[in-house]
């Protein structure tokens, strides 16, 4: 009991540290990881279960199947900008929309989350966003409305994206077929808590909320892609829904499905000269790349810390512990993960990509509640964070281009977003159990 007692203090020295900023999440997990392992007892560098072979050899690529997914999705997500699809889809959902204010803010959501079940990393963040959110105060949107309709449509794409489905999958030992009516429901559920806000703003807002001042001419890009025409653009366009039914339908693996993508986008956008098209595809690597390495290098911390939780000797030590504070029934854990979600935020003890890929593991291990309804509602828990996390950097990005600090922009919606994710955790107790 002492020990499951000590390391669980470190699990909140470590979330404090990250929380006021002292230590950045991809070294706060490596270190709590190896803190963890030497005090359940972990030797160094003897056995078969040893720091260095089982948690910094082996955490660091016990989830190298995702790392890679999203380091392709990335790529996948220069080479849509560069060819004009992304441009493509926005404007013609917005030309869909015509000047109705509510209209345009729906389907802003919608295509922002069809988008984002691909694109990945800050660089797709900026891509989209410079192009959906000048649409949305062009028509009338207030700025902070705007920017929340937008982080809508990023974290309910990110919950279907198959690279964090296969990080989840990955984490906890889940199907993707178990996983599948998890972030379809989730995922439907931020269009609904969008469509409310909407409600609710423009009950509050009447006539006011008909016009908005002009958007500044900087907002937006002068290097725009072309938007694609006919049948092969068309083909282009769909790529993102290519890649989902791939994922949720026939069940292949996320590294499977983007590179199908990219093959099927290189397909139907190729044209002019085949050097100068082969060279964006090169710069494109590179580019997406470099904005996948921040949540690759995350996910080699999550790696060793999900590999220091599992280890014999750290379950041993935790089990005591662990036993005494986890509810035994599906309701007890609905109650509690339903009181304690906000812990997501931060990257907290319920974000499954954070600290909660220790929680979890641990709950698992114990052996007393269905496995499918720990990882769900993990998973459920994360939406939350990426829709309104303040340090999100989605979150930190949008509220700097619509003029307000990330505080100040999800402040409103944190009550919104305890019920709702309080209710979805409730979803996936009827779903899974």
């Amino acid at each position: 009991m002492a020990l499951g007692i000590i390391i669980c203090i470190v699990f909140l020295i470590m979330a404090a540290l990250m929380m006021t900023k002292k230590m950045p999440t991809l070294l706060a997990l490596p270190i709590m990881a190896v803190l963890i392992a030497l005090i359940a007892g972990m030797p160094i560098n003897s056995g078969d279960e040893n720091l260095f072979k089982t948690v910094i050899a082996g955490g660091s690529t016990k989830l190298a199947g995702t790392y890679i997914a999203i380091l392709i999705a990335c790529w996948l997500s220069q080479i849509m900008s560069h060819t004009g699809v992304t441009n493509t889809v926005i404007k013609k959902a917005a030309e869909l929309g015509g000047d109705k204010p509510f209209v345009v803010a729906e389907l802003m959501c919608i295509v922002t989350l069809v988008l984002f079940t691909v694109l990945m990393g800050t660089g797709a963040v900026v891509m989209v966003g410079t192009i959906v959110l000048p649409i949305l105060l062009s028509v009338g949107v207030p700025p902070i409305v705007a920017s929340n309709i937008f982080l809508c449509g990023v974290s309910g794409g990110y919950i279907l994206n198959p690279a964090n489905m296969s990080g989840l999958i990955n984490i906890t030992g889940i199907t993707q077929s178990d996983l599948t009516m998890c972030a379809v429901v989730v995922a439907v559920g931020e269009v609904v808590f969008l469509t409310t806000e909407l409600v609710v703003t423009f009950k509050k807002n009447g006539k006011k909320y008909a016009f908005a001042a002009p958007v500044k001419e900087e907002e937006t890009p002068d290097d725009e892609p072309e938007t694609l025409h006919g049948f092969r653009g068309f083909m282009a366009c769909i790529t993102p829904v290519v890649i989902v039914v791939l994922a949720l339908v026939f069940k292949l693996d996320a590294i499977v499905c983007f590179f199908i993508g990219i093959l099927w986008i290189i397909i139907f956008t190729i044209h002019g000269k085949w050097s100068k098209y082969m060279s964006m595809i090169t710069r494109s690597c590179y580019d997406g790349f470099k904005d996948g390495a921040p949540a690759a290098i995350l996910f080699v911390g999550i790696g060793m810390l999900l590999a220091a939780v599992t280890a014999k000797v750290t379950q041993t030590a935790l089990n005591p512990f662990m036993t005494a504070i986890t509810p035994k029934s599906a309701i007890g854990f609905v109650i509690f993960a339903a009181i304690l979600c906000p812990l997501s935020l931060y990257r907290g003890p319920f974000n499954i990509f954070g600290l909660g890929s220790g929680l979890a593991a641990s709950i698992i291990g114990l052996g007393t509640l269905p496995v499918k309804l720990v990882a769900t509602v993990f998973y459920a828990c994360t939406r939350w964070p990426a829709q309104a996390g303040p340090t999100a950097t989605q979150v930190v990005w949008t509220s700097s281009f619509v003029g307000y600090d990330p505080v100040t922009t999800t402040n409103k919606i944190q009550p919104a977003n305890w019920i709702f994710t309080a209710i979805t955790i409730i979803i996936m107790a009827l779903l899974y159990t």
